[in-house]
């Protein structure tokens, strides 16, 4: 009797969307706390003193000529609420993205399946996406919690807009649509050069098979492919990332050697893919009957871009996902960094769920296979398999450390500490107290450097330039 009034309060419609709401909540909840505790750091102070010294436009002038191509990513960075004397403003920036992020999937979501899923499933499927992106992260301080480093972060939650806008206009794109999303393209190819890469290639791609697919140009398409391509090229050629590149760096005789380039970035990709797979395994077995219920329940021309050969789908996913890796290995001869490898598990997990939905319409359409459309008994599989990786994951497990021990607050008194003596000293040259807590949620790992202030002689000593003064660690 007991298991019954369970069961029926489970089937309950409104008693799920509280169990979901408790779900994000317990899901967000660490990383929004933590947030409090977020004090600039490293680049931080560097792009601050920049703006004020050269102004916000002069700022982007010179970061375009002596460093980066990202237009779009530079005019984020500048921001930095320690123009306006704000430490708060660190503190606000993470949980206003943690809550948009949350609400970009969920738009995703309902534009990707056109609302034919219940607000219930809708919200699972969110969930679930969020959910595997915050445990496949190789570093959650640099994507939500260093200021500087939000070109990445806002690109992601950008395209997550984007395709769900492409998704819900697919079947009937005007010329306003067009004009929306040459305007998203602009911005978001600016951003970074990973998601250059992604936008670039689809955008080509879409227009290329449409045109093959109805025999016939398909002008709208041209634009968008034109569009990224163009603004694409306008960001890689830009003179600060050749400065950059040719700065001394990265002093490694590898750099432009193509053979290498190529063969790196293949094994690099395979490496990183296959760290994600088991958990993309699992959840793919709830995507499956999610993509047969949607399949039954379509109308005339809705999913029209799940209509696609998947051998065309899954070669253009492939090619996306190992090109993603090609510029860090020809510029710097090195694997890209975790902030970027977080926007190619990003990419990698939104290819994946598209991939998946692809093969199913073909299979039902194609070959008449009959898929269930129900999860069944595979549901608590799936479940426990997400608490197991909830309760073993490094980035969930570090942020309930961070908060339940105290360990982000002290960190917190600590930059207060160090901020107001170096304020309050006239000495050129301070001995500044070593960092004792690390939180890893907010706080970027850098070896033996002061994840803060580094010195002059160690990731350019931005604060030093700052505070205009000289930092020795004891």
């Amino acid at each position: 009797m007991k298991n019954m009034r369970i069961s029926t309060w489970f089937k309950n419609p409104d008693n799920r969307l509280i169990l979901l709401i408790l779900a994000f909540s317990t899901l967000l909840l660490p990383f929004i706390a933590v947030s409090f505790f977020t004090f600039p750091s490293t680049d931080d102070y560097c792009h601050t003193l920049a703006v004020k010294d050269l102004g916000y436009w002069g700022y982007q002038e010179h970061y375009w000529k002596t460093w980066s191509g990202r237009y779009t990513g530079t005019l984020i960075s500048a921001t930095q609420p320690l123009i306006y004397e704000s430490y708060t403003g660190y503190k606000i920036a993470p949980i206003v993205l943690l809550i948009v992020y949350v609400h970009a999937f969920i738009y995703f979501v309902r534009a990707f399946t056109l609302d034919k899923l219940t607000r219930w499933q809708t919200g699972l499927f969110a969930f679930l996406l969020l959910f595997t992106m915050l445990a496949e992260m190789p570093v959650i301080s640099g994507y939500f919690y260093w200021y500087t480093g939000y070109y990445y972060t806002v690109a992601d939650i950008g395209t997550l807009y984007f395709f769900g806008y492409l998704f819900r206009n697919y079947s009937k794109i005007s010329r306003t649509n067009i004009a929306a999303m040459c305007f998203a393209l602009i911005l978001l190819v600016g951003m970074n050069e990973y998601t250059l890469v992604w936008l670039v290639i689809l955008s080509g791609s879409l227009f290329f098979f449409s045109s093959i697919t109805r025999k016939r140009i398909q002008w709208k398409e041209l634009i968008l492919a034109l569009v990224a391509l163009t603004f694409g090229i306008l960001s890689v050629t830009a003179p600060g990332n050749f400065a950059r590149a040719e700065s001394g760096l990265y002093p490694t005789p590898l750099k432009y050697d193509l053979l290498f380039s190529l063969k790196n970035s293949f094994l690099w990709s395979i490496h990183n893919f296959t760290k994600m797979a088991p958990t993309l395994c699992l959840l793919t077995l709830v995507l499956i009957p999610y993509a047969a219920r949607m399949y039954h329940s379509r109308q005339k021309n809705e999913f029209r871009f799940l209509f696609i050969h998947p051998a065309i789908s899954i070669l253009i996913f492939a090619g996306c996902l190992y090109l993603s890796y090609f510029p860090s290995y020809w510029s710097i001869a090195e694997p890209p960094n975790l902030r970027g490898q977080c926007i190619i598990n990003f990419w990698t997990l939104l290819g994946w769920i598209f991939n998946v939905f692809v093969l199913i319409f073909w299979a039902m359409e194609k070959h008449d296979i009959k898929i269930i459309t129900h999860v069944g008994v595979y549901k608590w599989v799936v479940g426990l398999y997400f608490l197991l990786l909830y309760s073993g994951n490094f980035n969930y497990r570090s942020a309930w450390s961070d908060l339940l021990t105290g360990r982000a607050k002290r960190y917190h008194e600590e930059m207060i500490s160090r901020t107001e003596m170096v304020l309050n000293t006239k000495d050129y040259q301070i001995y500044v107290p070593k960092l004792k807590n690390l939180p890893y949620t907010i706080l970027m790992p850098t070896g033996d450097m002061d994840p803060a202030w580094a010195s002059v002689e160690k990731n350019n000593g931005c604060a030093e330039w700052y505070f205009g003064k000289k930092f020795f660690y004891k």
